[in-house]
């Protein structure tokens, strides 16, 4: 009996000891709870959830369209197919592919026998009729010889004398020569002792100091574009890049019936005569120096509601929401002018992101 006595005083003590752990474990289960719910509750109200986190940019005063980009082909501003006006023997050529000629050199030139020979018998025959009209003048002064036998000396003379003047080209076509100074672009590989027909290419030659390059515009564009624009002109090499400046010398009139776009020409002196030829490809900007000035606003920060058009500005910490005119689009930037005349957009910044969560006055965080 002694013996169970001690086992149930044994098991009592146990018993408090562990019922006395387990309430003081839960007291700091429920102080660790509190004092995490204290802590959440600081950083609650030190966060604003329905502030937005936005990105603004300044509303730029300037041109919204005030340039024409476009490429194109480089060309001379005079080229000139040279072909032979006479047919004959070919008794020397001059000149090589690459060549730089000015105007008036010869290329190529023709046996001028036969052609001295006409030219020689038409002068000796003109001289004579040019006598025999002489004669017939002062008899017909004297009323020896009627008018109709006067007549038929001077049409006599005049006929030699456009068959003169026809003998004496013969003679100078037998020498081809350049009207234009400038470079052997192309070169009809002739030798001498060939014949050659009237009408056959020989050369063409192209003036490489002062180029052009052609462009074709859209019905856009066109209206953008003037004669006496100024215009740079960019060329890329493997060595380097070059830029000059030029001006638009002409444009279109009509629409090219095949591809529906307007010529323009824009012509530059050659910065470098040692590299540019003529064919290479050149980027063109077109200016337009008196293209009117807007407030303009990127693309994606436009906002549309209601059938209304609005941007959202940045007023300190918050988004006013404005209602706005479009005045004109292009590109990544739109135009606009506000519908209240006493709302002023210059020197405002307008935002471009998270515009979907805003609404008149929504708090904002810009970033």
């Amino acid at each position: 009996m002694s013996r169970l006595s001690s086992l149930r005083k044994l098991f009592a003590v146990l018993l408090v000891t562990i019922l006395v752990l387990g309430s003081c474990a839960k007291q700091e289960s429920v102080g660790n709870k509190q004092a995490a719910s204290s802590s959440a509750d600081v950083v609650a109200s030190a966060t604003d959830y329905t502030q937005v986190v936005a990105t603004a940019v300044p509303i730029e005063v300037r041109p919204l369209r005030d340039r024409v980009i476009g490429s194109g082909t480089v060309q001379g501003q005079q080229e000139v197919s040279i072909k032979a006006r006479t047919s004959g023997e070919i008794r020397s050529v001059h000149g090589n592919l690459g060549s730089t000629l000015n105007k008036g050199d010869v290329l190529l030139v023709l046996d001028d026998t036969i052609a001295n020979l006409n030219l020689s018998q038409l002068e000796n025959q003109y001289k004579n009729a040019q006598g025999e009209l002489a004669v017939n003048e002062q008899l017909y002064a004297k009323g020896a010889i009627s008018l109709s036998q006067l007549n038929q000396s001077r049409s006599s003379a005049d006929g030699l004398a456009a068959q003169l003047e026809n003998a004496r080209n013969a003679r100078s076509n037998t020498q081809i020569t350049t009207p234009i100074s400038g470079s052997i672009a192309e070169l009809t590989k002739l030798v001498p002792g060939d014949l050659i027909s009237a009408g056959a290419q020989v050369a063409r030659i192209v003036d490489l100091e002062h180029l052009r390059v052609t462009l074709g515009v859209g019905q856009n564009q066109l209206f953008l574009i003037k004669e006496g624009a100024r215009a740079d002109i960019v060329i890329e090499t493997p060595i380097e890049r070059i830029t000059a400046e030029g001006r638009v010398s002409a444009v279109g009139a009509s629409s090219d019936s095949r591809t529906g776009s307007w010529t323009v020409y824009v012509d530059f002196d050659n910065p470098r005569l040692d590299i540019l030829k003529a064919g290479i490809t050149a980027s063109v900007t077109i200016y337009q120096d008196d293209a009117p000035r807007y407030q303009l606003v990127p693309n994606q920060a436009m906002v549309y509601r209601n059938a209304k058009t609005y941007v959202f500005l940045a007023e300190g910490g918050s988004a006013s929401l404005v209602e706005v005119r479009i005045v004109d689009q292009y590109g990544d930037f739109t135009a606009i002018e506000s519908v209240d005349a006493n709302t002023k957009l210059t020197g405002k910044r307008v935002l471009v992101s998270g515009l979907s969560r805003l609404v008149d006055g929504s708090s904002i965080s810009i970033q």
